[in-house]
């Protein structure tokens, strides 16, 4: 017997065929199983990283557009109320302006008036103060009748004193 025995040979060959069989049916195929599916949770995982990444893209771009249309909308607020502060502001000044101008107008009115009153008044005195003249002139009294000469020259006399 020698160092090589044929039947130790084959029946070490057997048993590593049914040990590689054994394996391969008992570890083999479920760590090369594990091993795909490990590598397809991993290939699905980047898939929905990816796809996320996207939305959030997708998502970050409508937002900015939100912001800028609320940008666009703010800045339109403020040129309808500066607009309308402006017109409200013309509006009070021209309000103010018709207002002073009614004010003035009806002042010239009143001074108008209020020459015409004095002028009237002046007119009664100046008529008491000529017949009062005339009657001590005349140390008499007139009569009625003679009023009315007086007045015609008190209306004379006032129309060379307007001019």
């Amino acid at each position: 017997m020698g160092l090589f025995n044929m039947w130790t040979f084959i029946f070490t060959i057997i048993n590593l065929l049914v040990l590689y069989y054994i394996l391969k049916k008992l570890l083999f195929k479920p760590v090369t199983q594990f091993l795909e599916n490990r590598e397809n949770k991993i290939k699905s995982s980047l898939e929905e990283a990816e796809k996320e990444r996207q939305e959030a893209y997708n998502l970050k771009a409508k937002y900015e557009e939100i912001l800028q249309n609320a940008d666009n909308e703010r800045k339109a607020i403020i040129e309808r109320a500066q607009k309308f502060a402006e017109d409200k502001a013309n509006k009070i000044i021209d309000d103010a302006n018709k207002e002073a101008k009614a004010i003035l107008d009806r002042a010239k009115e009143e001074a108008t008036l209020e020459k015409i009153k004095a002028m009237h008044d002046l007119r009664v005195e100046l008529s008491q103060l000529v017949i009062d003249a005339a009657s001590r002139v005349l140390e008499k009294k007139l009569p009625i009748d003679d009023e009315d000469i007086i007045n015609e020259v008190i209306e004379e006399a006032g129309a060379s004193w307007r001019k």
